[in-house]
């Protein structure tokens, strides 16, 4: 199908005529009917069947002119001006839980945008952010190419975290709560533990800290006020590092993606 010539066809077959079609387009009543003649050729099928008072719809063109109307309407809905946007952001399961959602709130005493937000590991942050499922991701990487930009938001300190006093040449005689193979606790202990809990969420860790079933090392921005009487232990073996906010290199920055991107912190 030649989608050049839709337009037309569109006029043509709510006007009912090809004259009233070129008056609403601005065009010769002329361009109008052969654009029309080459839709229909390059389907190799009538859309209008023609009469010199009027223009009757094929059963084809039917169905043709309400799939064009249902697009131009949803492509209409799409663009308004008045649309609230929808915002995907992809973030890790930690930053989402601690720190993600207490900006929300302020967010929310200016704007009225939608979120869509996705947890995910670092590898399909990124290839979701390059391949346009997500608007803004946060990753403890800096992405600097054609198509993305990063910048600094949060500086993420690991601590050891206990309801009691640690011995660091003891560590295998606690019951350690960790996240996954990966985790930070691994790097301290030079043997693992007999007793260990795994949990994929950084909330349940925390949670079980305080109960003081175990020692989990955790980003500083898990702890809240009420944490205040937990030891934290930061060791030279633990990372610091920084999280990126990374979106598309846009010419024209979309105002709903901005408006969030002036709320975040610049550490």
């Amino acid at each position: 199908m030649d989608f050049r010539y839709l337009k037309a066809f569109l006029a043509a077959a709510e006007q009912g005529s090809f004259s009233k079609a070129a008056e609403e387009l601005n065009i010769a009543q002329s361009a109008v009917s052969r654009q029309v003649k080459l839709l229909e050729e390059s389907i190799n099928d009538e859309l209008l069947i023609r009469s010199s008072k009027h223009l009757t719809l094929t059963a084809k063109g039917k169905r043709l002119y309400d799939a064009v109307k249902h697009f131009q309407t949803e492509a209409e809905s799409l663009l308004a001006d008045g649309e609230r946007s929808l915002i995907r952001v992809g973030i890790p399961h930690g930053l989402l839980e601690s720190w993600f959602q207490t900006l929300l709130g302020p967010y929310y005493q200016k704007n009225d945008h939608n979120f869509n937000i996705t947890m995910a590991d670092l590898p399909a942050l990124r290839e979701g952010l390059e391949a346009g499922r997500f608007e803004l991701v946060f990753t403890p990487f800096e992405i600097d190419s054609e198509l993305i930009v990063s910048r600094p938001v949060l500086h993420e300190v690991f601590v050891l975290v206990s309801t009691s006093e640690v011995d660091f040449d003891r560590l295998s005689d606690y019951r350690w709560i960790t996240y996954g193979s990966g985790d930070h606790l691994l790097q301290l202990g030079r043997r693992h533990p007999r007793r260990i809990i795994q949990v994929n969420s950084m909330t349940a860790i925390m949670k079980l800290v305080r109960q003081g079933i175990g020692i989990a090392v955790l980003p500083d921005h898990m702890l809240t006020a009420a944490d205040e009487n937990l030891y934290r232990y930061h060791n030279k073996k633990l990372p610091d590092q920084t999280i990126f906010a990374s979106h598309l290199r846009y010419k024209q920055m979309p105002e709903a993606l901005q408006s969030l991107l002036d709320i975040l912190p610049q550490p």
